[in-house]
């Protein structure tokens, strides 16, 4: 397997737990191998290639008798597929309780099994974690089949797009379950003598971005503030408080650093995503202020000569550039969506499918 999954200051870091899997859930062939690695004493990452839609990092931390577990998985065969591999460490020290980084369903759809104990959260990711419905998209997975067949207007990209996201999940079943303990601003909580340090940085990713801080293990977890060998995405903004959060990491006294998707990262991978939002900013601004519609900006800023040539024109999904863009321009105070409501997040998807270097 690619050593890169290992490129980290800690000489502790070994993969205790492999799946065994040879492709990545969406068919893909593996950068780094799926399972449970520990990444310091007492502390590990849930590791899922290549990092893609859904294909997301957690952690645990072993806390004397109990483990606080960091996020849970898009469904509930994944996040038991997880405790699976984990049992060795669990087994001798339970979960305790879980810590939500964002409300995005891929971290935290998996939260009902753990209903009972306590799930922190940032108070903003609490509020914005019943937006979005598992019915919603078990019904939107089976729909693209249907997509995948009209083809105008870029419905059938749409359909292909959708459906190679959704299916390796099961939405069915699914209850959301938020925190039962928020914040604002910090958190600080000690569980049998290990010191968390919660740090609130959103809005940005989404809209109560957090990340955690293990200072004694030398360890942060930052959901999807950091992805590493993927495409970063703004849903929410503003972007400057994304470079404000990755600085804050980079000055962090850690020599782990568990990405919310993708291999665990180095400090250079924290400054390439700083010097793609960066790059984004000061390719769509002159664009925007030309009046230039956002779909035609986008595409713009994908194939440009700049891009190409810059390290993330190797990363997975370049098109999420396009959600990025939309929520630049909102900033800016400019028209993004042609419809509003479900209507309107899937006309967002079809145009963002259309972006697909492969489309």
């Amino acid at each position: 397997m690619n050593p890169r999954v290992i490129r980290t200051a800690a000489s502790r870091v070994k993969l205790i737990s492999p799946t065994g899997r040879k492709t990545t859930r969406i068919g893909a062939i593996p950068v780094f191998e799926e399972g449970l690695y520990e990444i310091a004493q007492d502390t590990y990452a849930w590791l899922v290639p290549n990092g893609s839609w859904g294909e997301t990092n957690l952690g645990l931390v072993r806390c004397g008798d109990k483990t606080m577990l960091i996020d849970t998985c898009w469904d509930l065969h994944h996040t038991r597929d997880m405790l699976e591999h984990a049992d060795a460490v669990l087994k001798e020290a339970p979960i305790h309780g879980v810590i939500n980084t964002h409300a995005d369903g891929d971290h935290c759809w998996g939260n009902q099994l753990f209903n009972g104990l306590p799930i922190y959260s940032t108070k903003a990711c609490a509020d914005q974690i019943h937006h979005h419905k598992p019915a919603q998209l078990s019904a939107l997975k089976w729909s693209s089949k249907l997509f995948s067949c009209v083809p105008a207007n870029g419905v059938d990209a749409l359909g292909r797009y959708m459906g190679d996201m959704l299916r390796p999940y099961r939405f069915s079943g699914i209850k959301v379950v938020g925190a039962s303990q928020t914040f604002s601003g910090q958190m600080s909580m000690d569980v049998g003598g290990v010191a968390f340090k919660l740090h609130e940085v959103g809005p940005g990713h989404t809209n109560g971005d957090c990340v955690v801080h293990v200072p004694d293990r030398r360890v942060v977890f930052t959901g999807d503030i950091l992805f590493v060998g993927v495409t970063p995405v703004a849903w929410a903004g503003p972007v400057a408080n994304i470079t404000k959060a990755l600085r804050q990491i980079q000055a962090m006294d850690v020599d782990v650093i568990v990405p919310g998707h993708g291999p665990l990262a180095t400090l250079a991978d924290v400054q390439s995503q700083i010097d793609y939002w960066d790059w984004l900013h000061s390719e769509l601004a002159p664009l925007a202020a030309q009046g230039v519609n956002v779909d035609d900006a986008a595409r713009r800023c994908l194939e440009s000569k700049a891009f190409r040539r810059a390290p993330f024109a190797k990363w997975l999904a370049p098109e999420r550039l396009f959600t990025s863009a939309c929520t630049l321009y909102r900033e800016w105070g400019l028209e993004t969506a042609k419809y509003s409501g479900p209507i309107g997040q899937l006309d967002h998807f079809r145009r963002q499918a259309l972006l697909q270097p492969s489309s």
